[in-house]
């Protein structure tokens, strides 16, 4: 797996799930650094719906155990929903109200 060196805003990461397959995809939409814990974290937000958002620390996302990146100008492999295995059952639980 190719280890990043910094991340920088626009950069899109492929999440890894529990199982160890890759799951949604995510574009970095700031970063910033906390004047609590000092520490950089980087906003995410899901490429399939955008509503969606995160806010990890940069050393996660840069952690090829949890986060690979995507090639630039590549759109995201996987299902067309973004979902992957054990979020399915999710998005069906969400979308009936």
């Amino acid at each position: 797996m190719k280890r990043i060196n910094k991340v920088q805003v626009g950069q899109r990461f492929r999440a890894i799930g529990v199982t160890g397959k890759p799951t949604y995809a995510y574009e970095v939409q700031a970063m910033f650094r906390s004047n609590i814990d000092e520490h950089d974290y980087a906003r995410l937000v899901e490429m399939v719906d955008q509503t969606r958002t995160k806010t990890i620390a940069i050393s996660t996302l840069m952690d090829p155990r949890h986060f690979v990146p995507l090639p630039v100008d590549a759109p995201p492999k996987g299902p067309p929903t973004g979902l992957g295995e054990g979020e399915i059952g999710r998005a069906v639980l969400n979308s009936v109200r």
